[in-house]
Protein backbone atom coordinates (compact mmCIF):
# COMPACT_ATOMS: atom_id res chain seq x y z
CA UNK A 1 0.00 0.00 0.00
CA UNK A 2 0.93 3.75 -0.40
CA UNK A 3 3.37 4.81 2.26
CA UNK A 4 2.89 8.64 2.76
CA UNK A 5 5.63 10.26 5.23
CA UNK A 6 7.47 14.08 4.86
CA UNK A 7 10.38 14.12 2.46
CA UNK A 8 12.13 16.95 0.96
CA UNK A 9 10.86 17.64 -2.70
CA UNK A 10 12.51 21.19 -4.42
CA UNK A 11 10.42 22.03 -7.47
CA UNK A 12 11.28 25.07 -10.19
CA UNK A 13 9.78 25.89 -13.47
CA UNK A 14 10.27 28.16 -16.54
CA UNK A 15 8.18 29.09 -19.78
CA UNK A 16 8.30 31.03 -22.49
CA UNK A 17 7.07 32.03 -25.81
CA UNK A 18 9.77 31.06 -27.90
CA UNK A 19 9.58 33.07 -31.33
CA UNK A 20 5.50 32.27 -31.36
CA UNK A 21 3.40 35.37 -30.66
CA UNK A 22 1.64 33.26 -27.69
CA UNK A 23 3.01 30.70 -25.36
CA UNK A 24 0.43 28.20 -25.19
CA UNK A 25 2.18 25.68 -22.80
CA UNK A 26 1.19 25.32 -19.86
CA UNK A 27 2.49 23.72 -16.39
CA UNK A 28 0.79 22.37 -13.21
CA UNK A 29 2.69 21.72 -9.30
CA UNK A 30 0.73 20.85 -6.71
CA UNK A 31 1.53 22.55 -2.97
CA UNK A 32 3.36 20.54 -0.57
CA UNK A 33 0.68 19.88 1.57
CA UNK A 34 -1.47 17.40 -1.00
CA UNK A 35 1.76 15.30 -0.02
CA UNK A 36 -0.04 14.19 3.45
CA UNK A 37 -3.54 13.75 1.74
CA UNK A 38 -1.91 9.65 0.31
CA UNK A 39 -1.51 10.72 -3.39
CA UNK A 40 1.43 12.16 -3.86
CA UNK A 41 2.81 15.36 -5.31
CA UNK A 42 1.42 16.12 -8.96
CA UNK A 43 3.10 17.94 -11.48
CA UNK A 44 2.06 18.22 -14.91
CA UNK A 45 2.93 20.19 -18.55
CA UNK A 46 0.76 20.78 -21.43
CA UNK A 47 1.38 22.16 -24.98
CA UNK A 48 -1.60 23.34 -26.29
CA UNK A 49 -2.61 22.88 -30.26
CA UNK A 50 -5.44 24.93 -32.29
CA UNK A 51 -5.90 28.59 -33.92
CA UNK A 52 -7.60 31.41 -32.25
CA UNK A 53 -5.86 31.02 -29.14
CA UNK A 54 -7.40 27.82 -28.49
CA UNK A 55 -3.85 26.09 -27.37
CA UNK A 56 -4.03 28.09 -24.71
CA UNK A 57 -7.20 27.30 -23.46
CA UNK A 58 -7.03 23.52 -24.30
CA UNK A 59 -3.81 23.05 -21.98
CA UNK A 60 -4.86 25.46 -19.18
CA UNK A 61 -8.28 23.24 -18.92
CA UNK A 62 -5.92 20.26 -18.86
CA UNK A 63 -3.70 21.73 -15.86
CA UNK A 64 -7.20 23.02 -14.36
CA UNK A 65 -8.98 19.62 -14.29
CA UNK A 66 -6.14 17.57 -13.18
CA UNK A 67 -7.31 19.12 -9.41
CA UNK A 68 -9.92 16.07 -9.85
CA UNK A 69 -7.14 13.74 -9.26
CA UNK A 70 -7.56 14.87 -5.63
CA UNK A 71 -11.21 15.55 -5.41
CA UNK A 72 -11.91 12.19 -6.59
CA UNK A 73 -12.81 9.93 -3.90
CA UNK A 74 -12.02 12.30 -1.80
CA UNK A 75 -14.13 10.80 1.19
CA UNK A 76 -12.25 7.38 1.31
CA UNK A 77 -10.19 6.53 4.34
CA UNK A 78 -8.62 3.56 2.94
CA UNK A 79 -5.21 4.00 1.70
CA UNK A 80 -4.37 3.73 -1.90
CA UNK A 81 -2.16 1.73 -3.36
CA UNK A 82 -0.14 2.86 -6.25
CA UNK A 83 -1.75 0.76 -8.90
CA UNK A 84 -4.85 2.33 -8.01
CA UNK A 85 -3.22 6.11 -7.83
CA UNK A 86 -2.17 4.76 -11.57
CA UNK A 87 -5.78 4.12 -12.50
CA UNK A 88 -6.96 6.84 -10.83
CA UNK A 89 -4.97 9.12 -12.44
CA UNK A 90 -5.34 7.49 -16.05
CA UNK A 91 -9.03 7.97 -15.42
CA UNK A 92 -8.36 11.61 -14.79
CA UNK A 93 -6.62 12.21 -17.97
CA UNK A 94 -9.64 10.82 -20.00
CA UNK A 95 -12.37 13.06 -18.04
CA UNK A 96 -10.28 16.31 -18.96
CA UNK A 97 -10.26 14.57 -22.30
CA UNK A 98 -14.10 14.63 -22.60
CA UNK A 99 -14.05 18.53 -21.08
CA UNK A 100 -11.95 19.68 -23.55
CA UNK A 101 -14.53 18.52 -26.27
CA UNK A 102 -17.49 19.60 -25.00
CA UNK A 103 -15.98 23.01 -24.64
CA UNK A 104 -15.02 22.80 -28.29
CA UNK A 105 -18.56 22.21 -29.57
CA UNK A 106 -19.26 25.50 -27.75
CA UNK A 107 -17.75 27.17 -30.30
CA UNK A 108 -16.52 26.74 -34.04
CA UNK A 109 -12.81 28.23 -33.30
CA UNK A 110 -12.02 25.29 -30.75
CA UNK A 111 -13.46 22.79 -32.64
CA UNK A 112 -9.88 20.94 -33.01
CA UNK A 113 -8.21 22.76 -29.78
CA UNK A 114 -6.13 19.41 -27.72
CA UNK A 115 -2.94 19.71 -26.03
CA UNK A 116 -0.39 17.28 -25.02
CA UNK A 117 -0.48 15.94 -21.40
CA UNK A 118 2.70 15.05 -19.76
CA UNK A 119 2.11 13.98 -15.84
CA UNK A 120 4.19 13.13 -12.71
CA UNK A 121 3.18 11.84 -9.37
CA UNK A 122 5.60 11.71 -6.35
CA UNK A 123 4.74 9.68 -3.34
CA UNK A 124 7.01 8.61 -0.67
CA UNK A 125 8.43 5.59 -2.21
CA UNK A 126 7.07 5.71 -6.01
CA UNK A 127 6.54 7.93 -8.87
CA UNK A 128 3.11 7.52 -11.27
CA UNK A 129 3.24 8.39 -14.53
CA UNK A 130 0.41 9.48 -17.15
CA UNK A 131 1.51 10.91 -20.54
CA UNK A 132 -0.33 11.67 -23.94
CA UNK A 133 1.30 13.44 -26.89
CA UNK A 134 4.89 14.61 -27.22
CA UNK A 135 5.84 16.63 -23.83
CA UNK A 136 8.59 14.78 -22.21
CA UNK A 137 9.29 13.20 -18.63
CA UNK A 138 13.13 12.42 -17.82
CA UNK A 139 14.38 11.12 -14.65
CA UNK A 140 18.49 11.44 -14.19
CA UNK A 141 19.14 8.71 -11.38
CA UNK A 142 22.97 8.56 -10.22
CA UNK A 143 24.09 10.94 -13.63
CA UNK A 144 21.92 8.80 -16.25
CA UNK A 145 19.21 10.23 -18.22
CA UNK A 146 16.41 8.07 -19.22
CA UNK A 147 13.37 9.31 -21.11
CA UNK A 148 10.32 7.63 -19.07
CA UNK A 149 7.56 8.89 -22.06
CA UNK A 150 7.08 7.77 -25.40
CA UNK A 151 6.42 10.18 -28.18
CA UNK A 152 2.36 9.59 -29.71
CA UNK A 153 3.88 10.89 -32.96
CA UNK A 154 3.37 9.44 -36.77
CA UNK A 155 7.77 9.48 -36.67
CA UNK A 156 7.70 7.14 -33.59
CA UNK A 157 5.06 4.74 -34.88
CA UNK A 158 7.44 4.48 -38.44
CA UNK A 159 10.10 4.49 -35.74
CA UNK A 160 8.57 0.95 -34.23
CA UNK A 161 8.09 -0.15 -37.87
CA UNK A 162 11.36 0.31 -38.78
CA UNK A 163 10.35 2.75 -41.47
CA UNK A 164 12.49 5.44 -40.17
CA UNK A 165 15.60 5.51 -38.43
CA UNK A 166 15.39 7.42 -34.92
CA UNK A 167 18.81 9.02 -35.23
CA UNK A 168 17.18 11.20 -37.95
CA UNK A 169 13.54 11.55 -36.54
CA UNK A 170 14.60 15.48 -35.34
CA UNK A 171 14.69 15.94 -39.34
CA UNK A 172 11.76 14.46 -40.46
CA UNK A 173 9.04 16.89 -41.67
CA UNK A 174 5.81 14.90 -40.33
CA UNK A 175 7.83 14.69 -36.67
CA UNK A 176 5.09 17.18 -35.00
CA UNK A 177 2.38 15.32 -35.93
CA UNK A 178 0.62 13.79 -33.35
CA UNK A 179 -1.10 10.55 -33.30
CA UNK A 180 -2.62 10.80 -29.49
CA UNK A 181 -4.12 14.11 -28.30
CA UNK A 182 -5.91 15.17 -24.87
CA UNK A 183 -9.04 17.06 -26.48
CA UNK A 184 -9.91 17.74 -30.69
CA UNK A 185 -13.07 15.76 -32.17
CA UNK A 186 -11.49 12.77 -31.54
CA UNK A 187 -12.21 10.87 -28.28
CA UNK A 188 -8.79 9.86 -26.58
CA UNK A 189 -8.85 5.76 -26.10
CA UNK A 190 -6.24 5.26 -23.70
CA UNK A 191 -3.28 7.23 -21.38
CA UNK A 192 -0.13 5.90 -21.23
CA UNK A 193 0.64 5.33 -17.36
CA UNK A 194 3.25 3.45 -15.53
CA UNK A 195 4.51 2.86 -11.72
CA UNK A 196 8.70 3.19 -10.84
CA UNK A 197 10.26 2.60 -7.36
CA UNK A 198 11.69 6.04 -6.26
CA UNK A 199 15.12 6.82 -5.23
CA UNK A 200 16.15 9.71 -3.01
CA UNK A 201 18.67 11.88 -5.27
CA UNK A 202 16.45 11.05 -8.11
CA UNK A 203 15.63 14.10 -10.77
CA UNK A 204 13.03 15.07 -13.05
CA UNK A 205 12.62 17.01 -15.92
CA UNK A 206 9.14 17.69 -17.53
CA UNK A 207 9.05 19.95 -20.93
CA UNK A 208 7.41 20.60 -23.82
CA UNK A 209 9.20 19.85 -27.83
CA UNK A 210 10.11 23.55 -27.84
CA UNK A 211 12.83 22.06 -25.22
CA UNK A 212 13.57 18.66 -26.20
CA UNK A 213 13.30 19.17 -30.08
CA UNK A 214 16.50 21.77 -29.43
CA UNK A 215 18.78 20.45 -27.18
CA UNK A 216 20.37 17.17 -27.46
CA UNK A 217 20.12 14.37 -24.38
CA UNK A 218 23.46 14.61 -23.67
CA UNK A 219 23.07 19.07 -23.03
CA UNK A 220 19.65 18.16 -21.06
CA UNK A 221 21.86 15.50 -19.00
CA UNK A 222 24.35 18.29 -18.64
CA UNK A 223 22.84 21.05 -17.09
CA UNK A 224 20.13 18.46 -15.13
CA UNK A 225 23.39 17.44 -13.14
CA UNK A 226 23.99 20.90 -11.64
CA UNK A 227 24.06 21.13 -8.52
CA UNK A 228 22.23 24.31 -8.73
CA UNK A 229 18.54 24.74 -7.77
CA UNK A 230 15.98 23.61 -9.38
CA UNK A 231 15.00 27.08 -10.60
CA UNK A 232 18.05 27.79 -11.71
CA UNK A 233 18.29 24.66 -13.39
CA UNK A 234 14.64 25.20 -15.37
CA UNK A 235 15.57 28.50 -16.80
CA UNK A 236 19.24 27.65 -17.86
CA UNK A 237 17.59 25.02 -19.82
CA UNK A 238 15.29 27.20 -21.01
CA UNK A 239 18.23 29.42 -21.79
CA UNK A 240 20.35 26.80 -23.79
CA UNK A 241 17.35 26.25 -25.94
CA UNK A 242 16.14 29.96 -27.19
CA UNK A 243 20.24 30.03 -27.96
CA UNK A 244 19.47 26.70 -29.77
CA UNK A 245 17.02 28.43 -32.08
CA UNK A 246 13.86 27.29 -30.91
CA UNK A 247 10.70 28.57 -32.46
CA UNK A 248 8.33 26.60 -30.62
CA UNK A 249 6.88 27.29 -26.57
CA UNK A 250 9.19 26.24 -24.00
CA UNK A 251 8.43 24.75 -21.14
CA UNK A 252 10.99 23.17 -18.18
CA UNK A 253 9.36 22.03 -15.11
CA UNK A 254 12.25 20.48 -12.89
CA UNK A 255 11.59 18.09 -9.33
CA UNK A 256 14.36 17.31 -6.79
CA UNK A 257 13.70 14.44 -5.04
CA UNK A 258 15.19 14.23 -1.61
CA UNK A 259 17.00 17.28 -1.97
CA UNK A 260 18.10 19.55 0.94
CA UNK A 261 15.99 22.66 0.46
CA UNK A 262 12.87 23.75 0.70
CA UNK A 263 10.08 23.06 -1.69
CA UNK A 264 9.13 26.00 -3.79
CA UNK A 265 5.52 26.34 -4.75
CA UNK A 266 4.18 26.49 -8.37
Amino acid sequence: MLQVESTSIECGAATHAGHRPVNEDMLRGTPAHSFCIGRGRLFAVADGMGGHNGGALASRLACRGLDGYYRGRELEKTPWSHRILSLHLGETVLRIDRHIRRQGRTRAVFSEMGTTLSCLVVTATHTIIAHVGDSRIFRLRRGHLTCMTTDHTFVQDMIFEGEVDAAHAAEHPLRHLLTRVVGTAEPLQWVDTRVDPLESGDRFLLCTDGLHGSLAEKQISYVLNKSWPARRIASTLLSDALQAGARDNITALVIKYGANRPSREM
